[in-house]
């Protein structure tokens, strides 16, 4: 049994999972949920409330859940899981991990904080990328944990200059605090940028307080092209002169 939850903030949409799933399931409530938010061009921020009865999918309602999920990874912007049995708790955690959007889990106790949660989550990409045209360099203000959107959003800005001048001159990273990552995937997406983009980058700037920061300028000025120098967070437009320098 699925049934669609109410009385959650507005841009959550909730779901309550119970008994034995089955591909009518997830073909009567599950696809015309994403595909209502698909046509509105709307991302889904989802709560799953799962009930104590719930006792899993039959062998065709795994192979529909597994189509629908690679179908619609895309689609969220976070999911928040609620749930008291430990067996369906400790495999989410994990997922947690490898998806490419925020997803956590929560006791059944905890239904509202899990959807503010889900509410709070930023909009859009958490990088703020910004492209000098005279001088080529490109300044990306990174204020929180990174997902694979801000990592679509530095390529978008960076990659037309790219084409049309082979290289971009310099990279400034202003970032206040360490950022981590959402998820693997958004790890993955990092690793894919700077693999892609390796070579094409003059300079990096690091304009940062960040203790570790000349630890990592110096590791990475050994395994990847662009020259790499660490400046303090205050000193923004030092770091832009001499990413503009090479």
């Amino acid at each position: 049994m699925i049934e669609m939850l109410a009385g959650l903030p507005a841009g959550v949409v909730g779901l309550r999972v119970g008994g034995l799933l089955t591909p009518q399931d997830f073909d009567d409530v599950v696809a015309p949920m994403i595909e209502q938010a698909r046509a509105g061009g709307a991302r889904l921020r989802c709560l799953i409330e799962i009930d104590d009865d719930f006792r899993g999918l039959t062998p065709p309602a795994v192979l529909a859940d597994v189509r629908l999920g690679l179908q619609t990874v895309g689609a969220y912007d976070g999911v928040a899981v609620v749930t008291n049995l430990g067996w369906v708790a400790r495999p989410t955690q994990w997922a947690g991990f490898v998806v490419p959007f925020p997803m956590r889990v929560f006791p059944r106790t905890d239904r509202s904080p899990a959807a503010d949660w889900l509410a709070a989550l930023p909009a859009g990409a958490r990088i703020q990328v910004a492209l000098d045209e005279t001088t080529g360099v490109a300044t990306a203000e990174v204020s929180e944990a990174l997902r694979i959107e801000d990592f679509e959003s530095l390529a978008a800005a960076v990659d037309p200059w790219m084409a049309r001048h082979g290289e971009l001159r310099g990279l400034v990273l202003h970032v206040r605090s360490v950022p981590g990552w959402t998820s693997l995937g958004s790890v993955v997406r990092h690793v894919q940028f700077v693999v892609g983009h390796q070579g094409k980058i003059g300079r990096v700037a690091l304009a940062t307080d960040i203790p570790v920061a000349p630890a990592v300028a110096s590791v990475a000025g050994y395994v990847v092209h662009p020259q790499v120098h660490v400046f303090p967070y205050a000193d923004l437009a030092a770091a832009q002169v001499w990413a503009a320098a090479s």
